[in-house]
């Protein structure tokens, strides 16, 4: 007799869509405390954050000249791994006894980073990466993840593999192979706010494409839950963030609203999302991961629906560190430096 009992539990699994506290750290921490700890009382088990949600998503920078004083008030507001303010943030996970990907813009002296932290149910920081190649005029604000960040996915202690990836890192299709590869079966997409297709808004950067077809195609090809997690932004953001009325050029970028949160299973099915683009909200599903199984029945891209012995990738993931002393040793990554916590 076939025993068709679920061998994993159902998880609850949320997204946030939400604003920012924009050029504000503190108050961009005290919020993401807050919906962790709002998301904890809900019963999510993992929770995922948009991209660079502490302090914002600069979309000044995609459709104004460059602007120092900006840039200065951007970077003075950045985090800092290992500050008082994100360790704020881990004790709050701890304290909500769940796993959370939390996207911030990181600041390493004056070089800033679109970051993602993975903090388990004890507060611990069990994986930091960075984007890879930040997208377009990004790389005018943000330096480039290394080898170390090419690592996407941890396992929780209940053996659920947790993935991420920031923005357009959805649209480079050797990454997301690799990223299949490490096993994610609850996959983070961290965007930031995006215009809803119409007249004037680049179709390649809407929030139609970036969520409902680059993230639930992750989905569907990768064979895992897919998470979009995306900010809102207001008028009154707008002028802080010195976004133009007038807007142009190549980002979807809107005035108000831009929130395009999702949740969709391995079939490609929406299993919940935001109420609309305005909203604040963390957006939940219960998800039985056994549905992970039933997809690559028919197609698994990384199992017995692949050819390596045709075409293989070929990944470097040695960091190479900046300073390297002749007796071997080097100053370490910051993920490597973390320190317990304290009450």
């Amino acid at each position: 007799m076939t025993n068709t009992k679920n061998t994993q539990e159902t998880i609850r699994i949320g997204a946030v869509q939400a604003e920012s506290a924009w050029l504000d750290l503190q108050a961009g921490v005290d919020k993401t405390c807050a919906i962790i700890k709002e998301a904890g009382e809900k019963g999510v088990e993992i929770l995922g954050f948009p991209e660079v949600f502490i302090p914002g998503f600069p979309f000044q920078i995609y459709n104004s000249p460059p602007d120092q004083d900006f840039v200065l008030a951007y970077q003075k507001n950045s985090m800092i791994v290992g500050s008082p303010e994100y360790n704020q943030i881990r004790r709050a996970v701890r304290d909500a006894g769940i796993w959370a990907v939390v996207g911030f813009s990181e600041r390493v002296g004056s070089t800033l980073y679109l970051a993602q932290s993975f903090i388990n149910p004890k507060g611990d920081v069990v994986h930091h990466r960075r984007k890879l190649k930040p997208t377009h005029v990004e790389r005018y604000l943000y330096g480039e993840g290394q080898a170390e960040d090419t690592q996407t996915c941890i396992s929780t202690e209940r053996d659920v593999t947790i993935g991420a990836l920031n923005c357009w890192e959805h649209f480079q299709p050797l990454l997301k192979y690799h990223h299949y590869n490490q096993g994610v079966q609850v996959h983070v997409a961290s965007w930031p706010y995006l215009s809803p297709a119409g007249p004037g808004v680049p179709m390649s950067s809407s929030a139609e494409i970036s969520g409902d077809v680059m993230t639930r195609s992750v989905a569907v090809e990768g064979g895992c839950f897919a998470m979009v997690c995306s900010a809102t932004i207001s008028k009154e953001g707008s002028a802080i963030m010195k976004v133009p009325t007038a807007l142009g050029g190549p980002a979807a970028t809107p005035i108000e609203g831009g929130g395009f949160t999702a949740i969709y299973a391995p079939s490609g099915a929406v299993l919940a999302k935001s109420k609309d683009q305005f909203s604040e909200e963390v957006v939940i599903a219960d998800v039985d991961l056994d549905d992970i199984h039933r997809h690559k029945q028919m197609a698994d891209c990384i199992g017995h629906y692949s050819r390596p012995d045709l075409f293989s990738l070929n990944v470097s993931n040695v960091p190479m560190p900046r300073v390297k002393y002749s007796d071997g040793s080097h100053v370490s990554s910051v993920a490597a430096r973390q320190l317990p916590l304290e009450d």
